[in-house]
């Protein structure tokens, strides 16, 4: 039987082999204290394991081969970085193996306290090409368990995302303030405008803004002057005709630059999402409180941060406008409940939590996971999907969770370092799968 050495690392990680007695091939009792940290870098698989051989217990390091000849094939018999190697641990051990110095280095051989079908459900996870390739059995793993993975998730991708926020703060050499900008932007582009909303955030003048403050109008000819709406197009009203008087002292006092009003795009989106309509709600924050870096920071809830979303106020003209060139029907012009949503995910918690890992502050850390815990699931197809195999997201936490499983899990069919999959393989689950 052909065993893949990364099956081996998963039994020696999760111990999958202990309700054995273990034996060395020389015939001494191995007892196994603690496996070690999972090596993913160069250098032994296992570092600082404890284990207790032939009743003598050694601290240090553990290798994994298929066959006991890969110890010699690697050349770890001539490297001293492997001298500190406690034991072998492979499928099958065909030949002794010697540390650098000449020292015997204990085998185990584990296919000799391997249930043949832990083996067995391993290779029918693996070899499952499903979408969920544990969905054959995933009604079986504990709902207590499948929460403990979402949760270790969730984290995860905050964790993940904290590493772009990083990139932005290199980027703006340690503003916060932009940094908050930008994560605000890319929010309010969603899906389709994002990109757009992001090379906005990068030329839009922070500085000047602040000294716009309280002239409401001269904000909104920043915001859709440098996003290149208002240059070289026919004022189709009065109103963008004042911004456009307003905006071209601005260009030419401050030297300001534009994007090509070309990035933008509209076509087959609702109108409440076109970015003309999402640039007039985000210039109103901005005329609201130049600095929501510190409104986010500071904030005990989101309460207190949608309070302050609902207070801002969109000129009166979007209120019969998604964009210049036509007006419509009365429509709100509010922050919608849902659209707040989103914000708080990808831009509020998003920040609160980089900026408390950033400084070291588990509070402010703490703060953002429960400001997910504590709003809806979002609902998308992959969530959708999830629910329809028995994981379900109980809230944005949890939905974040299960993004970050598909894309960095099941996606690359990376279920040996899943906790799901570890229920699906262990033996607790011998003759229901």
């Amino acid at each position: 039987m052909h065993i893949p050495e990364d099956i081996l690392h998963f039994i020696w990680r999760f111990r999958l082999f202990q309700p054995y007695p273990l034996y060395s091939i020389s015939g001494d009792r191995i007892e196994v204290l603690h496996p070690g940290q999972y090596n993913r870098d160069a250098g032994p698989d296992f570092l600082f394991a404890r284990l207790r051989i032939g009743g003598r217990e050694w601290h240090g390091h553990i290798e994994i081969h298929v066959l006991s000849s890969g110890w010699k094939l690697h050349g770890h018999h001539q490297d001293v970085a492997y001298n500190a190697v406690i034991l072998h641990v492979v499928w099958a051990g065909n030949t002794p193996c010697f540390l650098a110095d000449g020292t015997l280095l204990p085998c185990l051989q584990l296919r000799d306290f391997i249930p043949a079908d832990l083996l067995e459900r391993a290779e029918r996870l693996l070899g499952n090409l499903h979408w969920l390739p544990c969905h054959y059995a995933l009604e079986e793993v504990p709902n207590f368990q499948k929460l403990q993975v979402l949760q270790r998730m969730g984290v995860a991708r905050l964790e993940e995302r904290f590493t772009g926020v990083m990139d932005l703060l290199a980027k703006f050499k340690g503003d916060w303030e932009r940094v908050s900008f930008c994560l605000l932007s890319a929010a309010f582009g969603m899906k389709v405008n994002k990109d757009a909303f992001i090379d906005y955030s990068d030329i839009l003048s922070l500085r000047l803004l602040k000294k716009l403050k309280g002239r409401a109008l001269a904000i909104q000819a920043l915001f859709f002057g440098q996003a290149g709406f208002l240059t070289g197009q026919r004022a189709a009203d009065e109103y963008m005709e004042t911004l456009q008087v307003e905006f071209r002292y601005l260009k030419h006092a401050h030297q300001l630059q534009e994007l090509s009003p070309h990035q933008w795009k509209f076509l087959r989106m609702r109108p409440f999402n076109f970015p003309t309509f999402k640039l007039a709600q985000l210039a109103a924050m901005y005329t609201a409180c130049p600095s929501w870096f510190s409104n986010i920071v500071h904030a005990q809830n989101l309460t207190e941060l949608h309070n302050l979303c609902q207070e801002i106020k969109v000129p009166d003209y979007w209120e019969r406008h998604f964009h210049f060139e036509q007006e419509t029907q009365q429509h709100s012009t509010a922050i919608s409940l849902p659209f707040f949503h989103l914000l708080a995910i990808n831009a509020f918690v998003q920040l609160l939590f980089a900026y408390g890992k950033h400084i070291d502050n588990a509070e402010l850390m703490e703060r953002a996971i429960s400001w997910l815990e504590n709003l809806k699931k979002e609902d998308n197809s992959i969530v959708r999907r999830y629910q329809e195999y028995g994981l379900e997201a109980s809230n944005a936490l949890e939905s974040q969770a299960l993004l970050h499983l598909r894309n960095r899990y099941c996606n690359t069919r990376r279920c040996l370092s899943c906790g799901i999959a570890l229920e699906v393989i262990r033996g607790d689950l011998c003759g229901k799968v």
